[in-house]
Order: structure tokens, then C-alpha cells, then sequence
């Protein structure tokens, strides 16, 4: 009797025991994911700058979570091109050059000027309305000249745009690159951040434009609208010279 007892006993913490770990690992998992969602967010918004080093400390305590799941998803967001890995556990965000940025600009227009297109003909007047809210966020930052959160609304905008074209495939590749162009965007913007007027220009005249194309389920007017909101930065005096500054200050490993 006291040995079924003692069976009984042992099997009962075994299953105790399975469950300890299986809780474990699922706490582990969604600290993973938060911490992964959190930096990739933070990618997307701009809040890092071309050539900045990111160490594995300095991570943890912006992303509030553990060693573990910050370093997987730093290494998740390297594999995914947003980070370059250095030694001792850090991380830089890449300076593109003057060929780079023209290849994914190329492919960015293809993609969100298609995303656009289909969205158009999906949209509905209640997601309508919260792109006119965004919008007006966008607009709300140029006469004061903030940066950081003109380029976080401006990737609300257009993400909205992306989810609301209904294509998972689409978006992913749009997402991968946003994460490698999201830095420089924000860089660039400083070029623009003392002549309001032209901040305004960048992120409320074509966005307008897209608005109407909406209103009005005109998916050419949606597409031209987008690919010429990727490309109006790059007409601006000073653009690619500080590419090309920046890409030659890049450090050799």
C-alpha cells in the first residue's frame, strides 16, 4: 500500500513538475514575443539612427524584459536585416548607401504603391475616418517640429493602409523593408525639422491625396498617390548628400 502511495506520489510530481516547466516555457515564449514586438515597433518608428550601437544591457532595460528574450529578439530582428551583429553582444543599425536605398525605395514603391491599390477597393468609411485621425496627428507635428513622433504617426498611417489592403504576403515583405529603411527615414527627416513648411509638404500633401483617393474607391489615384509619397523626400535639396556623408562615416569592422 505504501508503495502504490509512494507511485503515486512520484507521478504526481513528475506532472507537477511537467506543468512548472510547460507554464515556465510559456511565460518564457510570451516574453520573447513582447520583447521581439516591442523592438521591431520601435524599429518601424524611428527610434533609432543610422550606425547606432545597441548592446544587449542597454536592451534589456529599454525593453523591460530579461537577457534571454532580448537577445533572441535582437537576433531575430539581425536575421531580418533591421540590426548588424557585432561582437560582445551588440548590435548596429545599418548605414545604407546611395545604391541601397534606391534598390529598396524602388521595391517600396511596387509594393506600398500595390498595398494602396487594394486597399482602395477594400476600405470602408469607418477606416476612412481613423486615416483622417492619424493624418491629423501627422500634420499636428510639423509646426512643432517633433520628429520622433511625426515619424511614429506617419508608420501609423501607413501600416493602417497596408492592414486594410487584406494582403499577409504584401505586408510582410513591405515590413521587411520598413525595417531597414525606418532609421534613415527618421535621419533624413532632421534635414527638414527647421523649415516647417516643408515638413508639412512631406507628410500632409500626398497624404491628402490618398484620403481623397479613398473617398472616392479610386485605386489608380491610391497607387500614383503612394509612389509619390516614397519618392518626394528624395527631391528635396541635401537628401542624398547626407546619405552619402553618413554612409562614409560608417566604420570598418
Amino acid at each position: 500500500m505504501r508503495a502504490v502511495t509512494r507511485k503515486k506520489s512520484r507521478t504526481g510530481a513528475r506532472q507537477r513538475g511537467s506543468r512548472a516547466g510547460a507554464e515556465s516555457a510559456a511565460g518564457s515564449q510570451t516574453a520573447y514575443e513582447r520583447a521581439y514586438s516591442a523592438l521591431r515597433e520601435a524599429v518601424l518608428a524611428g527610434h533609432f539612427e543610422p550606425g547606432e550601437v545597441l548592446t544587449l544591457r542597454t536592451l534589456v532595460a529599454k525593453l523591460g524584459v530579461g537577457t534571454m528574450p532580448a537577445r533572441e529578439a535582437l537576433k531575430r530582428l539581425t536575421s531580418e536585416g533591421a540590426f548588424e551583429a557585432l561582437p560582445n553582444r551588440s548590435a548596429r543599425v545599418p548605414v545604407l548607401s546611395r545604391r541601397q536605398v534606391t534598390q529598396i525605395l524602388d521595391l517600396r514603391r511596387q509594393l506600398e504603391g500595390n498595398a494602396a491599390y487594394l486597399a482602395a477597393q477594400n476600405i470602408t468609411l469607418l477606416q476612412i475616418e481613423r486615416l483622417r485621425q492619424i493624418q491629423q496627428e501627422v500634420a499636428a507635428c510639423a509646426p512643432a517640429g517633433d520628429i520622433k513622433a511625426y515619424a511614429a504617426r506617419n508608420m501609423e498611417f501607413h501600416f493602417e493602409i497596408y492592414r486594410i489592403a487584406d494582403n499577409p504576403v504584401l505586408l510582410t515583405l513591405i515590413q521587411a523593408l520598413w525595417l531597414r529603411m525606418a532609421p534613415l527615414l527618421t535621419s533624413t527627416l532632421q534635414l527638414f525639422s527647421r523649415d516647417r513648411k516643408l515638413l508639412g509638404r512631406i507628410g500632409v500633401g500626398h497624404h491628402e491625396k490618398l484620403l481623397e483617393a479613398f473617398q472616392h474607391r479610386d485605386p489608380d489615384a491610391a497607387e500614383k498617390a503612394m509612389r509619390e509619397d516614397l519618392i518626394t523626400p528624395t527631391q528635396f535639396p541635401g537628401y542624398w548628400e547626407a546619405i552619402d556623408a553618413k554612409a562614409c562615416q560608417q566604420p570598418v569592422d
